[in-house]
């Protein structure tokens, strides 16, 4: 700590490390003479005043640990040490860290304090252009990817505020590209049940069980894959929903983690047909590790690889049922549409927002309405066309127009 008298007021320099290049780097603070702190005092108890106000300075810079003025690129490498790599999952900081390249080479030299909306903005807009997407490289990038985009921008500088560096989040004004809304592929209730049919006399009895949880519980890939044999309660027919599986591209390998959101563990009653898949399902594998020499425990998970040291890989389902339904010329429209299916049939059947929320394990009811917008408000269509045919309005007053 430095501190230096001018003609009018104090200058405090802290020392606070050193950059990528190892160049010293320091933080300073002006103190004027006509300060508040300093009203009434001599100028020898205003030389003795600065030097508290110089130490408390630099126990605040201490306690940060970063320079207000520091770069986008070596806050956010902080971030990622900090905060990212404790608190995120692995595969939401895998994509993070995909994120790096774009990003560090619009804003990344800049600082942190210096980076406005209109900064982000323009980066926001760049992903849109034609050349960025490398898979198709006549197109720019997906709405879901630059959303995360910016969420990943938004977050470092969250940070920054919750450390009490900057005051300001520069994301919150950032507009998103229009979405371009894509048609969701949902089974039909006829196409879910050839579906099952075909399942039921040519899939293994893994993919079986799978399968008809996807379709009639509406579970995450992930959920399903991370469910133990104490998940399931036959004497109380319920799931128990603790825990996702999900895959590390980085090391290559399963891992379990946490459920997506707080809701997202729940408990579910089961209908009957999951109960009798499960137990026989359970005695088969029982059987097996029995011939390979292996114990069987509640607490090993429902689906494994063959040998069954590891978890099941999550792409396997997907692929066995995308081969089946091409082999039987059959539309297979992917394992998270099933979830979908279950969740338009539950409000066909007239459930309300909030069970269709806790039962799809939604973070909030809104997340709910915001996906499924369309079925909401072709049941409450329906529900008026009841009324109307239960009254006999169309019969007795419809077809009586007048000429």
């Amino acid at each position: 700590m430095n501190i230096t008298k001018r003609e009018s007021a104090y200058r405090i320099r802290v020392f606070c490390g050193k950059d990528e290049k190892g160049n010293s780097k320091f933080l300073y603070q002006t103190v004027r003479f006509d300060d508040p702190h300093f009203e009434g005092m001599t100028e020898k108890k205003r030389d003795k005043a600065i030097e508290a106000i110089a130490f408390e300075f630099e126990k605040q810079v201490g306690s940060l640990n970063v320079l207000p003025n520091v770069t986008f690129k070596c806050f956010a490498e902080k971030w990622f040490t900090d905060y990212a790599e404790i608190q995120q999952s692995t595969t939401t900081l895998e994509r993070c860290e995909d994120f790096k390249e774009r990003t560090y080479a619009a804003i990344g030299d800049m600082r942190m304090d210096k980076i406005k909306t209109v900064h982000i903005q323009e980066f926001i807009n760049s992903l849109t252009k034609p050349g960025v997407n490398k898979t198709n490289p006549e197109k720019g990038l997906a709405y879901k990817t630059i959303k995360h985009y910016r969420s990943f921008i938004s977050e470092i500088f969250d940070y920054a505020i919750r450390i009490e560096m900057l005051t300001k989040n520069p994301c919150t004004n950032v507009k998103l590209p229009p979405k371009k809304q894509a048609e969701k592929k949902i089974y039909t209730p006829k196409q879910a049940e050839e579906f099952v049919d075909l399942l039921y006399s040519k899939a293994p009895l893994k993919y079986q069980l799978f399968s008809t949880i996807a379709i009639i519980c509406g579970l995450r890939r992930s959920e399903i894959v991370g469910l133990r044999y104490c998940d399931i309660d036959i004497d109380t027919h319920t799931l128990r929903i603790e825990r996702a599986a999900n895959y590390s591209r980085k090391k290559k390998e399963m891992y379990i983690g946490s459920t997506k959101t707080e809701s997202s563990a729940r408990v579910l009653k089961l209908p009957q047909i999951v109960i009798d898949l499960f137990l026989k399902y359970k005695a088969q594998e029982i059987s097996q590790k029995r011939f390979m020499g292996i114990r069987h425990t509640e607490d090993d998970y429902l689906f494994c690889d063959t040998t069954y040291t590891k978890i099941m890989y999550n792409g396997l389902p997907y692929n066995y049922l995308k081969k089946m339904c091409k082999k039987h010329n059959m539309d297979f429209y992917g394992i998270h549409s099933m979830r979908h299916f279950v969740a338009t049939a539950m409000i066909a059947k007239g459930a309300d927002i909030k069970t269709v929320s806790e039962i799809l394990g939604h973070s909030s009811a809104n997340t709910t309405l915001g996906i499924y917008v369309h079925a909401f408000s072709e049941a409450k269509a329906k529900a008026t066309d009841e009324i109307v045919e239960m009254l006999h309005l169309d019969e007795k007053y419809c077809s009586q127009g007048t000429v």
